[in-house]
């Protein structure tokens, strides 16, 4: 149980331990021409690029944008049309995080918003980098477990299940990665999620059905 709750304060972890730094990431500045920044995006397989001028992230600049900007301005001519500056063409889809939240935080922004990545600024406002969906799915998948074998228990008695189990858990040499708790509605039956790591965790399974434990469903580990 301890073990469990040391993963949950793990997963309070900060978007700074995570976030692509600057100096990493290719960027536009405001006096770049577009000409130059659709080159950039190209050779690079990117579809936006951020922009930064004197260390303040501004905005994206997109290809896409760029020629819808074309097409509306009616130019025929779009080699002279692509000498103009990025900071006329710059936008910004959602405003900066700041470096100090949670992942969880983070998830939050990018389920309600349709980004790819969000831009990190520090308490100054100055770029940092950026949090890509990746490398933020990939964090939560590690600190909750969710390849590590799983054990699915129903019991009506929360509490003297879970200590129960924990024990048989300790005992046999595994570890838990996660727990989680769910009311399935029906006569008061709870049931429980647990992630492990271990050894012969099928004969773990089979020792807790022997100590009358209900073990609805075990699922190997994925990795």
């Amino acid at each position: 149980i301890k073990h469990n709750i040391k993963q949950k304060e793990e997963a309070k972890m900060l978007i700074r331990s995570i976030l692509t730094p600057k100096d990493k990431l290719i960027t536009l500045k405001l006096d770049d021409t577009i000409k130059e920044a659709i080159n950039s995006i190209s050779e690079n397989g990117f579809l936006s690029l951020p922009v930064v001028d004197d260390k303040k992230f501004i905005g994206f600049l997109s290809k896409q944008y760029v020629y819808e900007k074309f097409l509306d301005s009616e130019e025929k001519d779009f080699e002279a049309f692509s000498q103009k500056p990025v900071r006329d063409f710059v936008y910004m889809k959602i405003e900066p995080v700041k470096d100090s939240i949670f992942i969880e935080e983070a998830a939050d922004i990018f389920a309600n918003n349709q980004v790819r990545f969000l831009p990190v600024v520090d308490n100054y406002g100055y770029f940092l980098g950026i949090l890509t969906q990746k490398s933020l799915f990939e964090i939560i998948t590690k600190v909750y477990g969710l390849k590590d074998a799983k054990i699915v228990i129903h019991s009506d008695d929360f509490a003297g299940t879970l200590s129960k189990i924990a024990d048989i858990i300790y005992k046999h040499g595994a570890n838990i990665t996660n727990i989680a708790q769910m009311d399935t509605k029906v006569m008061g039956i709870q049931e429980i999620s647990i992630r492990l790591e271990g050894d012969n965790l099928d004969k773990l399974a089979t020792k807790l059905q022997d100590k009358g434990i209900k073990v609805k469903e075990y699922i190997p580990s994925k990795k």
